[in-house]
C-alpha cells in the first residue's frame, strides 16, 4: 500500500472576478493531511482519505499523461474527515492526483500534486474479454454487467466503458446475477463473498459491502430481481413442495418451485404473495415440462414497482406479465401466455414468448426483453406496448430487431434511457447493443468467451 503525508499546503484564492459575501473573518480552508491508498477490492481505483479544517466541501482532481482526465464530485464535509473515492482508473497506470477544498466563503485550498500508479490486474482475474463491434455515436458511456456462471470459484459485477474496456469490478464467489444501481446510490448483486448461501449484498462504490438482503422464513433468496425504493425493498423468495403430478402424466413426489413476492415495507407487516396460493402448474407455457422430477411452471425473473403502488412481476415459464393488488394480493390483469386478459395489437408474433424484464416507462407504457422460444423461427427482441388496462389491449409501439436475427434463449434486458435510446442485453447470445429512437443501431459489443453470460446490462452515466 502506498501512503502519502501532505502536512503543508498552499492557499488558492478563488479567481472570480466578484468575491462571494463574506462574513466579517473570512473562512480559510487548510488541509493537514492527505493519504492516498489502493483499494482491496478492485485495483481500478483508489482511496483518498482527507483530513482538513475550515473546508465546506471537498474533490480530486485526477491526470493522466500530464492530461486532465476527471474530477471526482465534490462531497460534503460534515466533519474534519474524509475519504474520497477515485474510480475508473486503467490498470498499470501513472496519475496525478490533487485535492481540492472549498470554504464556505468561497476560497480554495489546494495540495501539491501526487503520484499514484495503479497496480496490473490480478494474474487470476477472471473477467470475459469484451470486444466492441459497433460504434456509432453511441450515447451509453458506462455499462454494469453480472457475469455468469464463475470461473474457479469466481465471478465478478463488472462496469465497462464504451471502448469495452473494464473500469470498475468487484469480485464474488458465485454467479452474479441482476447486479444493478439503487435508488440510494450503491450497488446490489446477488452472490455471495464468503460461500454461505447467496443472496443480494449491498455496497458502495468503492466496493464495501454495506447491507444484505435475503428472503424471510429461511427461504432461499431468488436470485432475479431486488428492486428498492426509499426505505422499503421487494425481492423474490422459493419454495419448494412435494405434490402428486400424475394427473398431468407426471410422477407422484415431484419437487414443485414455487415463488413468494416479497415487499417488506417500513412499519407495516411484509407483503407475502405466494404462486402456489394463485396460479395452476397447468399456466406453465407448452415447453415447460410437468413430468419431470423437478418441475418450475412459473419462475418469476423481475419485479416492477407500477406508478400506482402496485406490482407488476414477470413470469417467464409463464409467458406471462402479472399485475398485483400490493395492499389485497388479487391479481388485477395477466398479460400474456395461456391466461391472457388482453388483444394484442399491431404485433405480428402476437405477444412475447418468456420473457426477461419488464418496466413501466414514464409515458404509461410498458418495456421488456423478449426471449422469443416459443416464436416461428426462434427470435429474440425488445418491445415496447402501449396498455389499456380497462379495454385490455397491448398495442406494440416499438420494437427492435438486430439483422441478422439474434436468439437468446435465456436472460436479457432492455433499458430505456434517458434520451429514448434502448440498452437491450441478449443474454446467453452475448451481444449488448444500444439503439436509437428509430431502432438505428449506435453501439454493439459482445462477449468473447464460451459459456459466459451477462443475466442482463445497465447504462449508467457516472460511476459516481
Amino acid at each position: 500500500m502506498k501512503t502519502y503525508f501532505v502536512l503543508l499546503t498552499l492557499l488558492v484564492l478563488s479567481g472570480c472576478k466578484e468575491k462571494p459575501v463574506e462574513p466579517a473573518q473570512p473562512v480559510i480552508p487548510l488541509i493537514h493531511e492527505v493519504r492516498v491508498s489502493n483499494n482491496s477490492n478492485n485495483v481500478l481505483s483508489a482511496i483518498i482519505t482527507l483530513r482538513t479544517s475550515n473546508g465546506a466541501e471537498a474533490a480530486v482532481e485526477v491526470s493522466k499523461d500530464s492530461l486532465p482526465d476527471h474530477v471526482t464530485p465534490f462531497v460534503p464535509l460534515r466533519q474534519d474527515s474524509v475519504v474520497i473515492p477515485v474510480l475508473g482508473l486503467r490498470p498499470n497506470s501513472r496519475y496525478l492526483f490533487r485535492v481540492v477544498v472549498k470554504s464556505p466563503s468561497g476560497y480554495i485550498a489546494t495540495n501539491s500534486a501526487m503520484e499514484y500508479t495503479t497496480q496490473p490486474l490480478p494474474n487470476d482475474i477472471t473477467i470475459p474479454p469484451f470486444t466492441v463491434v459497433h460504434s456509432e455515436s453511441p450515447t451509453v458511456k458506462y455499462i454494469m454487467l453480472g457475469i455468469a456462471p464463475a470461473r474457479t470459484g469466481k465471478s465478478y459485477a463488472v462496469i465497462i466503458d464504451n471502448t469495452g474496456g473494464p473500469v470498475w469490478y468487484k469480485e464474488f464467489r458465485d454467479a452474479v446475477v441482476d447486479f444493478q444501481k439503487q435508488p440510494n446510490g450503491r450497488y446490489t448483486a446477488w452472490s455471495t463473498i464468503d460461500g454461505s448461501p447467496s443472496c443480494f449484498q449491498e455496497f458502495d462504490a468503492l466496493g464495501a459491502i454495506t447491507n444484505r438482503y435475503r428472503a424471510s422464513s429461511q427461504l432461499e433468496t431468488g436470485p432475479h430481481e431486488l428492486r428498492m425504493q426509499g426505505t422499503t425493498y421487494v425481492l423474490f423468495g422459493i419454495e419448494y413442495r412435494m405434490m402428486d403430478m400424475t394427473a398431468y402424466g407426471g410422477l407422484p413426489n415431484a419437487s414443485v418451485k414455487g415463488l413468494i413476492v416479497e415487499w417488506h415495507r417500513s412499519g407495516q407487516p411484509v407483503f407475502l404473495w405466494n404462486t402456489f396460493d394463485h396460479f395452476d402448474v397447468t399456466d406453465a407455457a407448452p415447453d415447460i415440462s410437468l413430468t419431470v422430477q423437478n418441475v418450475n411452471p412459473w419462475h418469476g425473473n423481475a419485479i416492477e414497482i407500477d406508478s400506482d403502488g402496485n406490482l407488476l412481476v414477470s413470469f417467464r415459464n409463464m409467458d406471462e406479465i402479472t399485475k398485483i393488488n400490493a395492499q389485497t394480493g388479487a391479481i388485477m390483469w395477466r398479460l400474456g401466455g395461456r391466461r391472457n386478459q388482453f388483444t394484442f395489437r399491431n404485433d405480428n408474433l402476437n405477444g412475447f414468448s418468456h420473457q426477461h424484464g419488464v418496466r413501466r416507462l414514464p409515458d404509461g407504457n410498458i418495456i421488456l426483453f423478449d426471449n422469443g422460444n416459443l416464436h416461428s423461427p426462434q427470435l429474440s427482441r425488445a418491445v415496447e406496448y402501449r396498455l389499456d388496462e380497462v379495454n385490455k389491449t397491448a398495442e406494440l409501439v416499438w420494437e427492435y430487431r438486430p439483422n441478422p436475427p439474434l436468439y437468446g434463449f435465456a436472460l436479457g434486458f432492455a433499458q430505456r434511457l434517458t434520451n429514448g435510446n434502448t440498452l437491450i442485453c441478449f443474454g446467453i447470445a452475448q451481444h449488448i447493443i444500444e439503439v436509437d429512437q428509430t431502432a438505428r443501431k449506435r453501439w454493439e459489443v459482445t462477449i468473447n468467451e464460451p459459456d459466459r453470460y451477462a443475466y442482463r446490462a445497465f447504462a449508467i452515466e457516472s460511476l459516481y
